[in-house]
Order: structure tokens, then C-alpha cells, then sequence
């Protein structure tokens, strides 16, 4: 099945919202509640922190090191942000990728990737064959906002395979968010 001829007169961009500044570790916004964190030892070590604003669920970790080119220090910023309700999309979605074609709500045979509105934002899951450290995994992106610092490109966070399903992996994690939130619970600390 060859891909549809791409029709420019007729292409709209997702509609982007305002773009966040990216904050650094000693001056986070203060109705940011930490609401879980989880480490991560990929190519490099990650703690990941978990936020939420009443509204929005943010991922971020940062990381101070020393540039191996010049000797000067240098801050990496890795922030997130999708909207709440997007951990509940996440998790429901993320089983459509293991139904057989034609089975209810799967994804058809040729499809690598679901993207839906979610709330007034555009999030997407793409199955990744070259996840960081070369395996496979998944990608959850927020096609409606802009990657930070390169606004052409939108918000993706990578998982591996392993990363995702082991236990106590991202989707734990994102279905204890979700039921947390669905009970009301983000405010309180985890």
C-alpha cells in the first residue's frame, strides 16, 4: 500500500499553545507539585521528576556536567509537558499496538503510530525501532508543543521496550498517575 500523494494546498499544521519557557532546577514554578520520580540509566543516568500544575503533567530532569570540548560547565534541560489527561490517554492507547488487525480498536496492519486529540492538544504513540541504546521502544510525543530549545520539531520522550513494560516501568508509572488523578489524588505528595 503506497503512502497518500502529499496535498500542500490543503495541509494544516497542528495548532501549537503558547511554548513554556524551559526552567531551570533552582527556579521550577511554584504550583509545580512533584508528584513522582523515577531513575532511569540509559546512555547516560536520568531522574526523571514528575510535575503537575493543576492542568498539565511535566517531565523533566536536568543534569549539570562539563563540556567535553571546551572544559566549561554546561546545563542539560530535558522538560516535557503534556496535558493531564494525556497519562490516561497513554496507557489506554499503548495496547492497541499488541491487538491483531481487525480486532477491535487495533491499529491497521501498516501503522507504526496513533495520533488523537486529547483534551486541545494533539498527543501521538510511534513504535520506535532505534529507542536510545539502540533498542526498541516507543515514543510518546505532544505534536502541540514545540521541543525545547528546537521549536521546528515537537515534544517526544523515549522509552524502551524495557524501560516501558518491565515492573514498576513507565506504564506503572503512567497508570499510577492516571488513577491518581482520576481520584483527585496529583496534589498530594507521592
Amino acid at each position: 500500500m503506497k503512502p497518500p500523494k502529499f496535498d500542500a494546498k490543503n495541509w494544516k499544521p497542528v495548532p501549537r499553545v503558547q511554548e513554556w519557557p524551559v526552567y531551570q532546577p533552582e527556579a521550577l514554578p511554584d504550583n509545580w507539585h512533584k508528584i513522582t520520580e523515577y531513575y532511569e540509566k540509559r546512555v547516560s543516568e536520568y531522574n526523571w521528576q514528575f510535575y503537575f500544575d493543576g492542568t498539565t503533567l511535566i517531565i523533566y530532569d536536568h543534569k549539570d556536567s562539563i563540556n567535553r570540548f571546551d572544559g566549561k560547565p554546561i546545563r542539560h534541560i530535558h522538560q516535557y509537558e503534556f496535558p493531564i489527561q494525556g497519562a490516561r490517554w497513554f496507557v489506554d492507547n499503548i495496547k492497541r499496538f499488541f491487538l491483531k488487525p481487525g480486532e477491535p480498536g487495533a491499529l491497521p496492519a501498516h501503522k507504526f503510530s496513533l495520533t488523537e486529540y486529547c483534551g486541545d492538544e494533539k498527543p501521538s504513540i510511534s513504535r520506535l525501532v532505534d529507542c536510545y541504546a539502540r533498542t526498541p521502544g516507543y515514543c510518546f510525543k505532544n505534536h502541540s508543543r514545540c521541543e525545547h530549545p528546537d521549536q521546528d520539531l515537537c515534544q517526544c520522550f523515549d522509552m524502551s521496550d524495557e524501560a516501558l513494560f518491565k515492573e514498576g516501568g513507565y506504564l506503572a508509572l503512567f497508570t499510577d498517575i492516571a488513577e491518581r488523578y482520576e481520584r483527585g489524588e496529583l496534589e498530594e505528595k507521592p
